[in-house]
């Protein structure tokens, strides 16, 4: 038999947990419709390199801060723009370039089967931008072995280091890292991401493996032999305690669309879909959308570093793979695939 003061406490009890039901949906709602009415990201040649053909004098807008154009010197000069350079015997500038590029040098990173895992230039960014875009041209030879993993990468280390900082297969301390890249994903070869955060889900393994958001369905296809136009975007949460933190990716200068929504950007409420384990699988007719991400707990967390490198590990022994890497530039505005040098007497 209820107690006296069991009846006069269940009328409370009942109300407040209606009150955080409420509140719950509320939030939810308010969260779709943000969602719904935010400016949708631009793509094409809405961007940076518009105004600046072939990208010469991009690293003069006020916007942008870092250029690499491997023009300059030979790659043992990269040390003197990059603060980790590994494998530079693996590293050659060559005679090939985008499109559209003032200039006709590019890097090539070529890997042997059974001789290491491949090169990697790595640098930190100038602090103060919570919302970074790294922009970056590549091309993989017709017989490239599979990726294992694969950058330009954006990300942050607290307190920030001189190199890449390990940590595969675990969680990220909201206050220490996170890590994000656009890859080329698994041995079909096509685009996804590849993102380390604090909010991570578990894979099935019991592990946090890097979690891709275009499962389920159709991802970009890379195209080898072909320059490719690769851009990414980041956007810290702020306040530390809420999850709107976004991240995008273009591939040409184009988002990526399935069943009529953008699944190459997720932040707060979008795109629709559903976890399974790690993997997020967009889906235009789910009854939930993306939470957002909470990229960092602390206020000392930013994004502090670029990551370019390659890293291959099922290679066969001999097995020659390269991949050419040009234009890259990282601003805090959208950049856009490269505008065409006018030709004489346009």
């Amino acid at each position: 038999m209820k107690s006296a003061l069991t009846r006069r406490l269940h009328p409370i009890v009942t109300i407040l947990t209606l009150a955080f039901a409420l509140t719950a949906v509320g939030n939810s709602v308010a969260q779709v419709a943000d969602a719904q009415t935010r400016q949708p990201l631009p793509e094409g040649a809405q961007g940076l390199a518009a105004r600046y053909p072939g990208d010469a004098g991009i690293e003069k807008d006020p916007h942008v801060f870092f250029v690499e154009r491997f023009d300059a010197g030979t790659p043992k000069d990269l040390k003197s723009r990059w603060e980790t350079v590994v494998d530079v015997d693996g590293m050659a500038f060559v005679e090939d370039a985008p499109a559209g590029a003032a200039d006709r040098q590019s890097l090539k990173i070529r890997h042997v089967g059974g001789q290491g895992t491949g090169s990697q230039l790595y640098r930190r960014l100038p602090p103060g931008h919570n919302q970074v875009f790294a922009r970056f041209y590549v091309k993989f030879d017709a017989e490239c072995a599979p990726i294992h993993h694969f950058g330009t990468h954006l990300g942050g280390f607290n307190p920030s280091t001189p190199w890449p900082q390990g940590g595969a297969g675990i969680r990220p301390d909201g206050a220490k890292r996170f890590t994000t890249g656009v890859e080329p994903f698994g041995e079909d070869w096509s685009w996804d991401f590849y993102s380390y955060w604090q909010g991570m889900r578990m894979h099935g393994d019991g592990n946090y493996w890097g979690t891709p958001f275009l499962a389920g369905g159709s991802r970009p296809p890379v195209k080898k032999d072909e320059w490719i136009c690769v851009e990414m975007m980041v956007r810290i949460n702020d306040p530390v305690s809420e999850t709107n933190g976004e991240q995008a990716f273009w591939i040409d200068g184009k988002l990526w669309r399935r069943d009529g929504q953008v699944v190459s950007h997720a932040g707060p409420g979008f795109p629709r879909g559903h976890w399974a384990g790690g993997w997020w699988n967009p889906d235009a007719q789910a009854s939930t959308a993306f939470e957002g991400i909470q990229w960092r707990s602390s206020d000392a967390l930013t994004i502090n570093y670029l990551w370019t490198y390659v890293y291959i590990t099922k290679a066969k022994p001999g097995h020659v793979s390269e991949v050419w890497f040009d234009n890259i530039v990282v601003a805090d505005q959208y950049i856009g695939p490269l505008a065409a040098v006018p030709s004489e007497g346009s």
